[in-house]
């Protein structure tokens, strides 16, 4: 059936690199099986791979789901058992893409439902993927199409219900202030987190005749100098980044990472900043200001749309602000992303003398397939966060200043 299809302009450019690609998505983390294809898998007769099948791919035993009914064995380099040496899918090749899961079948692309438009987006832990949506210069564009879709054996997510009524307000008024350049994006963030804290103070009977002029009130602010002057002033307190930062290299350490590509970012900010259970705290921010002032600062000056396509394509792929238990978590979580991001390339400028487009391109894609693809990390930071007291707007706001 034909449906209205909202996507990315950047989203039919998007074409698989294959064997080239510098990460390829058949390794570094858990592939998992849909119980539709598992019984593909299971009812061939006359295939070669058929024993093969049937020994890499098992059934998931810890919280089985329709989606998440069986599992790809890895080998000892943590890459697909089903991939051949060439780097090439012995399912694809031999059966066809029909016979691929759901989830090698459509990543990187994503699908949302909203209401009755389907809307289509790409993942960042794709390099390939990475490169269109970040390197955009101009910023992403949105293009509203109509298609043939079936969305029949497609996992799909959704804005709840009770949710729908004010989504599309809050979402195009939130892609409005993100892409707003007169001002810089931390500062762009900030309002946006200064709405959002807002109108959830807002009971929600009155959005009615509220939410309407409340976002006029802070779209205003970007074109006040004087109001984001009084932002610029806001205080910094880089312990906690620091803290932050001693934290993933613990999650390291305990197995949590296993992806090599992210591992080199990792460290590069590890050693640039003097990271470990030694290392003074002090010598650590003061490191990171010298970073900061010398190398980090000077790249983004002309390219911070990077860092603003990702905030862009973070928002509409998850469905913001609905993709957490409330408004105010979901900011949380987008800037939690974009702290930790930045604390990378700081770190990675620093240890290399210069930040480069390249550089970028890796951390973040690399980081996305690690950490966004895993959500324990950036849960338990959030508890962290919710534990010591750092969960109020005005934290968050330090973070952004760090």
């Amino acid at each position: 059936m034909k449906r209205e299809v909202l996507f990315p302009e950047y989203y039919k450019k998007f074409s698989c690199i294959g064997a080239a690609c510098e990460d390829t998505c058949c390794a570094g983390w858990n592939v998992n099986v849909d119980k539709a294809t598992f019984q593909k898998y299971r009812n061939i007769r006359k295939s070669e791979l058929k024993e093969e099948l049937k020994q890499n791919i098992t059934r998931e035993r810890s919280n089985p789901s329709d989606y998440s009914y069986g599992k790809i064995k890895m080998d000892e380099k943590n890459r697909c058992t089903m991939l051949t040496e060439d780097g090439w899918c012995k399912i694809h090749a031999e059966l066809g893409e029909e016979y691929l899961c759901h989830t090698c079948s459509v990543y990187p692309r994503a699908y949302n439902a909203v209401e009755s438009r389907i809307e289509k987006s790409l993942t960042i832990s794709c390099p390939e993927a990475a490169r269109l949506i970040l390197l955009d210069e101009e910023g992403i564009g949105f293009i509203i199409d109509e298609e043939q879709f079936n969305t029949s054996g497609l996992i799909i997510g959704n804005v709840p219900s009770n949710e729908q009524k004010y989504f599309w307000d809050l979402r195009l008024f939130t892609i409005d202030i993100l892409q707003n350049r007169k001002q810089y994006l931390e500062d762009r963030l900030i309002v946006l987190g200064m709405f959002i804290h807002k109108l959830c103070e807002i009971p929600k009977e009155e959005w009615s005749t509220q939410l309407q002029p409340l976002m006029h009130r802070y779209k205003n602010i970007l074109e006040d100098n004087g109001q984001i002057e009084l932002v610029k002033n806001l205080p910094q307190n880089l312990a906690f980044q620091m803290n932050m930062a001693k934290d993933l290299i613990k999650y390291r350490l305990t197995g949590g990472v296993s992806s090599q590509r992210y591992l080199e970012c990792l460290n590069d900010m590890q050693m640039a900043l003097n990271l470990n259970d030694k290392s003074n705290i002090d010598e650590s921010k003061e490191l990171y200001k010298k970073h900061y002032d010398n190398y980090y600062s000077p790249f983004m000056k002309n390219h911070e749309y990077i860092l603003e396509n990702y905030t862009v394509n973070y928002v509409f792929r998850n469905l913001f602000p609905s993709n957490q238990p409330n408004m105010f978590e979901s900011y949380v979580m987008l800037i939690l992303n974009i702290s930790m991001i930045k604390l990378h390339l700081i770190g990675m400028a620093g240890q290399h003398k210069e930040l480069t487009i390249e550089q970028v391109i890796k951390l973040i894609q690399s980081y996305s397939k690690t950490i966004e693809h895993h959500s324990d990390y950036l849960q338990n930071v959030r508890k962290m966060l919710q534990e010591s007291g750092y969960s109020t707007m005005a934290h968050m706001i330090v973070l952004l200043k760090s």
